[in-house]
């Protein structure tokens, strides 16, 4: 499973609908999940700091093998991988609503992705002809392109836009780089990733925007891009790329700083509990560093509830319509007195 990459096999878990942990199980069967997961960890990109963890787990086993609740079991676990190694991709989650319901196949993820409209929230024309698309995970399939492309193309006409990756907690592929291929007419620099192999070897993969066939729809208009804690994993590395690339203004708070990604599928640990082992570190070629650990800070800081509110203020502020009537200049000099009271109507409607 890969977050950030541009030939994903599969993306990190970004979304999924809520599961219920609704089988306890036994000493023996909790005990066999730890194994499990120390078997796993021979894959991490830091064989120093995996052993570490493993050797955590071995120490814990006792404790850890009395957790019966399985959400319960996950946490555990998920706080003793990140005490250690400090990766907050380094987590386990509860993949299937039972202990014995199997993992969704392929179709019924295909089948997920398209309720969750691929990560899509909200694609509007706030008031004054400022664009707006917040999403809530980046989708790694064709269809993620897609979806960017139906997005940039309602949006290409306004003469700002606001891209609202608060909530977005990762994701990567296809739509990532689609969006940001649509934003420059020079292509965006990208991370640079560093895998490691299951024999030792090391490889770099520079990651590359993905511009369509016809041109960006939007490469020189005024952009700015909100963040928030809970922004992680591919949304951090776009904001970085952004950032790095002075393209556009990132606006919010600190992000969370997990810049750490795997290209395989996460091991299972049986009783339908999964763990995400990234294999890999990104990094910027442009700045020589990444967010891991760190995360992603603004260019202008906010509280995460005022973000837009600053942004729009901004976006209004450098917009140049390309045409104006007595009623857009009316709604223009309305929005510019009380950006927060143009929102706040907008959302009424």
């Amino acid at each position: 499973m890969r977050f950030i990459a541009a030939t994903a096999v599969a993306a990190l878990l970004a979304f999924a609908a809520p599961v219920q942990a609704s089988e306890t199980l036994t000493p023996a069967q909790a005990g066999q999940v730890v194994d499990a997961l120390v078997g796993s960890l021979s894959s991490y990109f830091d064989p120093a700091k995996a052993a570490r963890v493993q050797a955590a787990l071995r120490a814990d086993r006792d404790r850890l093998s009395q957790i019966s609740d399985r959400a319960a079991l996950a946490e555990a676990l998920s706080a003793v991988t990140l005490g250690v190694s400090g990766d907050q991709h380094l987590k386990v989650s509860v993949a299937t609503a039972s202990a014995q319901a199997p993992a969704l196949s392929d179709a019924e993820q295909a089948l997920l992705d398209q309720r969750l409209a691929y990560g899509l929230m909200s694609v509007r024309r706030l008031p004054a002809n400022i664009g707006y698309l917040k999403l809530r995970y980046f989708e790694q399939t064709p269809a993620g392109a897609a979806l960017i492309d139906s997005a940039m193309a309602m949006l290409q006409h306004t003469d700002a836009l606001i891209i609202d990756l608060r909530e977005n907690t990762g994701g990567g592929g296809a739509a990532d780089a689609r969006l940001l291929g649509h934003l420059a007419r020079d292509p965006i620099v990208m991370a640079q990733l560093r895998w490691r192999r299951p024999d030792g070897r090391e490889e770099i993969e520079q990651r590359k925007v993905s511009t369509p066939e016809t041109g960006p729809l939007y490469p020189d208009k005024p952009l700015f891009v909100l963040t928030a804690k809970r922004t992680f994993s591919a949304a951090e590395e776009f904001a970085y790329d952004i950032q790095a690339n002075r393209r556009g203004l990132l606006i919010g708070t600190r992000t969370r700083g997990g810049g750490n990604p795997s290209d395989r599928p996460a091991p299972p640990l049986g009783f339908g509990l999964t763990v995400f082992v990234p294999n890999g570190q990104a990094a910027h070629p442009l700045t020589g560093k990444g967010w891991e650990g760190v995360g992603v800070q603004p260019d202008v800081e906010t509280s995460p509830e005022g973000a837009l509110t600053e942004a729009y203020r901004r976006a209004l502020a450098v917009a140049k319509p390309k045409v104006s009537t007595p009623r857009s200049e009316k709604e223009r000099a309305d929005a510019m007195a009380d950006p927060a009271g143009a929102l706040s109507a907008d959302q009424k409607l």
